[in-house]
């Protein structure tokens, strides 16, 4: 019997319900899976190892205020990614002029898009990779977390939405953990490179998927 059925919902899709995934751990409760995300979280964690054998991979979730946000041609999240790369490529060329040590960093990302049905915006469920040798750690993401990357992150995401800094409104919310430090090369043997990748299955998972047309539910960063 095949591992894969058709995604009822998206026939370009296949469904996706074994337990583990190229030798990383799944979380068996959210099957089933897309196994085209899945395979777009797999290249995507080590395409970003390539980039830094050191990695920070941060996970969160961004909130659309109340009021919404801004119509723009591009998706919330491509501008949001963009803004995190605008900003940290502007603390690079700080440090340079400084005479001070600084490390290349090449922002990459997974996102899934969802939205329950009785709420009114949708959310972003995200994971940000980012080089750990620039930036250590990151907190909760929330209002007190003065953590270089979390600022970069609640002055980026409020920048997309349109809403002033000291909005009382919590729009990004860290995970436990919110985050992992990972050492490339990829490795399913690698018990880190294990506990992150199930944790961030979650994002591959069918269930509560917001298919809508001309924007996609799930998008990761480039080649």
């Amino acid at each position: 019997m095949s591992e894969y059925i058709r995604n009822p919902f998206n026939r370009n899709q296949r469904l996706y319900n074994q337990a583990t995934f190229k030798g990383m751990p799944l979380w068996t409760q959210h099957a089933p899976y897309v196994d085209e995300k899945l395979n777009g979280l797999y290249n995507t964690i080590k395409r970003a190892l390539g980039d830094h054998p050191r990695t920070l991979a941060v996970r969160f979730d961004l909130k659309v205020p109340v009021a919404g946000m801004p119509v723009s041609a591009k998706s919330p999240i491509e501008r949001f990614i963009g803004s995190v790369q605008e900003r940290i490529n502007t603390k690079i060329k700080q440090k340079q002029r400084e005479g001070k040590r600084w490390h290349r960093c090449n922002v990459r990302y997974v996102q899934k898009v969802e939205q329950t049905p009785d709420a009114v915006h949708e959310h972003y469920h995200l994971v940000l990779f980012v080089n750990n040798d620039m930036f250590m750690r990151v907190g909760h993401l929330g209002p007190g977390d003065n953590s270089e990357l979390a600022i970069i992150i609640r002055e980026a995401w409020h920048n997309v939405v349109d809403v002033d800094e000291n909005t009382t409104e919590c729009l990004i919310h860290g995970t436990t953990p919110p985050y992992y430090r990972l050492h490339g090369p990829l490795d399913s043997f690698d018990p880190d490179h294990q506990k992150a990748f199930r944790h961030f299955s979650y994002l591959c998972k069918e269930k509560t998927t917001l298919y809508r047309r001309g924007r996609p539910a799930f998008t990761t960063s480039r080649k």
